[in-house]
């Protein structure tokens, strides 16, 4: 067993039920926050006055983890999730509570923890590996296939204080998944990955899957968390809110996420803008607006809803043949879209706007096919009487919104209604399927 193992079992009072892998119960964390060190000292030289303020990073978890099960925990940055899960590995030990940890762990929190930067990726592997509880046979008959599984090269007898962050994922994963645990847990060390070695992580997790291990990880990816685990924590401000299935508790985290963008979003675009605007003035923006299906206003969407675009205008002076537009941007400028009313199969022309006028001006589709990130629209009114379309009222970044995608089925910026097909043939049977995203 581990001497995080030991230390976590080290903790009184709790009775795992049957088949716990883990159990925890009235579990909390606080940490002493100084407002200058020297105060630190002061509690320890003339103790009696209190010089600190409590920062509970966890407080009052339960959990009860059977052997075999694929967790998640789940939450927004600072929700208290790596505290919870430094608990559950011993590095920090609880300030009430009690747990229990039963079998051999194995952990991949943070990038470079526990490895000395002075020493080679070859020498981090023995020394890692030592600290888990490996013997020396065990290590030295593993050593090659955690070198192959790495991908180094020539870096593993380089000192990992040159390594890359991707490089720190691929040492620190190798050694984690080599030492064949009872239970592997796992921070978003892997988010930072490239393509191919994440993949080969989350094949090597679903062999442990498969195998009878229990997993724990903390994600963002709604879509793994939902097609990989049996169960999920959600967490916020050091508490768990609701434990339950994947579908379920993610449904409730994305709500809540999308609920906060909203908010986040709402008031960045109150903010004063700083961005450009021109135009000749006859016709102003006075108003921009995006609504979600049911016709509210809204900064945060899901990938595939139904959205409006509303632009309310105001005539200061007549107008021939005024077209508005709008131009969709991703937030690093990369242009997604532009469309008008005017280029179109059917044109809507609206001639003769007459000073004193106003009203609205609507887009819509049935569902949004970007992905997930965040955007920001721009809106054109120009004159399209003259023979080269003139700016009336020209806005840039005049509103900016988020995209969650809760599935993640799909990779890039926009999401494609597409089908695939899969034929087979000369085998032991014929079969065709299809598949409609």
């Amino acid at each position: 067993m581990s001497s995080a193992t030991q230390a976590a079992n080290s903790a009184l009072g709790a009775a795992p039920a049957a088949g716990s892998a883990v159990f925890a119960q009235d579990l909390s964390k606080a940490y002493r926050m100084y407002d200058k060190p020297i105060h630190r000292l002061y509690d320890l030289i003339l103790p009696g006055k209190k010089r600190y303020r409590e920062f509970w990073a966890v407080r009052n978890v339960y959990l009860d983890i059977a052997r075999g099960t694929t967790v998640g925990i789940i939450g927004e940055n600072g929700a208290g999730k790596s505290s919870l899960l430094k608990l559950l590995t011993g590095i920090t030990q609880p300030t009430t509570g009690s747990m229990r940890v039963q079998g051999r762990i194995a952990s991949l929190l943070e990038l470079g923890a526990g490895f000395h930067p002075e020493f080679s990726g070859r020498d981090n592997i023995r020394l890692n590996c030592s600290v888990l509880g490996m013997s020396d046979a065990e290590i030295t008959e593993r050593f090659p296939k955690i070198v192959e599984f790495s991908e180094l090269g020539d870096f593993i007898d380089r000192p990992v204080k040159s390594y890359s962050s991707g490089m720190y994922v691929r040492l620190g994963f190798s050694v984690a998944a080599s030492v064949d645990p009872d239970i592997l847990i796992i921070d978003e060390a892997l988010s930072v990955g490239d393509e191919h070695f994440r993949g080969k992580c989350i094949n090597r997790i679903n062999e442990f899957r498969e195998s009878g291990k229990t997993i724990i990880f903390v994600s963002h990816d709604m879509g793994a968390v939902k097609s990989m685990c049996q169960w999920v924590v959600l967490m916020d401000k050091g508490e768990v809110l609701e434990q339950g299935t994947a579908e379920k508790v993610a449904d409730a985290y994305l709500k809540r996420a999308k609920a906060r963008g909203n908010e986040r979003m709402s008031a960045l675009n109150r903010g004063t803008s700083a961005y450009p605007r021109w135009g000749s003035g006859e016709i102003e923006v006075t108003d921009v607006d995006m609504l979600d299906g049911a016709g509210n206003p809204a900064h945060a969407f899901s990938t595939g809803e139904p959205f409006t675009v509303r632009l309310r205008w105001k005539a200061h002076q007549d107008t021939r043949q005024p077209v508005f537009g709008l131009g969709l941007y991703r937030s690093d400028g990369t242009y997604v879209n532009g469309s008008n009313h005017h280029w179109r199969e059917q044109p809507i022309a609206l001639r003769d706007v007459r000073a004193g006028e106003q009203g609205e001006v609507e887009m819509s589709a049935d569902a949004l096919q970007l992905l997930q990130g965040q955007y920001y629209l721009t809106t054109f009114v120009y004159d399209h009487a003259k023979a080269a379309p003139t700016a009336i009222d020209h806005r840039e970044h005049v509103h900016t919104f988020e995209v969650l995608d809760p599935r993640h089925f799909q990779h890039g910026m926009l999401f494609l209604n597409s089908r695939w097909s899969v034929r087979r043939r000369g085998g032991a049977q014929e079969s065709s399927e299809e598949s409609r995203a």
